[in-house]
């Protein structure tokens, strides 16, 4: 039991050492392209990374700011899955844009969201921790943060839906 242990502390302590590796090479790579990004970006740089640690015990980065050169940021994302209410909730933080300037699309495995306004560019594309009914969810903009639920879909299911019989 001991060593099983140690095993998988060792798969994550790789895993992580992964990741940061992963953070360097985007760090210098933002580094490398700063003089670029400088003459046409107005206002603070931002970039960071969010780390987390999973239900399975796996570590979760997820890299975030405005580092890329087609101006997006990706928006801070959390998830927060609720297998007893058989929900999903992504929370996304987006401050400086209104509910209009936000689109919003989904499949049972990914989100994808782009908003712009006046300066403020975010674009993300995030894989869901769990399957979802795409169809089902719902969502809602207040003061900077968007809150998508969704159902999460019924791994009995396998895409196949009851039909009526009239």
């Amino acid at each position: 039991m001991g060593e099983d242990r140690r095993r998988n502390l060792r798969d994550v302590l790789d895993e992580l050492d992964k990741y940061f590796e992963d953070f360097e090479k985007e760090m210098e790579e933002v580094v490398r392209n700063s003089v670029g990004i400088a003459k046409g970006h107005t206002g603070p740089f931002v970039a960071g990374f969010s780390f987390k640690l999973g239900p399975e015990g796996r570590p979760s980065v997820q890299f975030f700011g405005d580092t890329k050169s087609d101006g997006y940021r990706s928006p801070l994302a959390e998830q927060i899955l609720d297998q007893e209410k058989g929900l999903l909730r992504l929370v996304l933080d987006m401050p400086g844009v209104e509910k209009e300037d936000i689109s919003l699309d989904a499949t049972e495995e990914k989100a994808m969201v782009t908003a712009e306004r006046e300066g403020r560019k975010y674009k993300a594309e995030i894989t869901l921790k769990a399957r979802v009914m795409a169809e089902s969810g719902k969502a809602e903009y207040k003061n900077g943060v968007l809150e998508i639920l969704f159902s999460l879909k019924d791994k009995d299911n396998k895409g196949y839906k009851r039909l009526d019989i009239v």
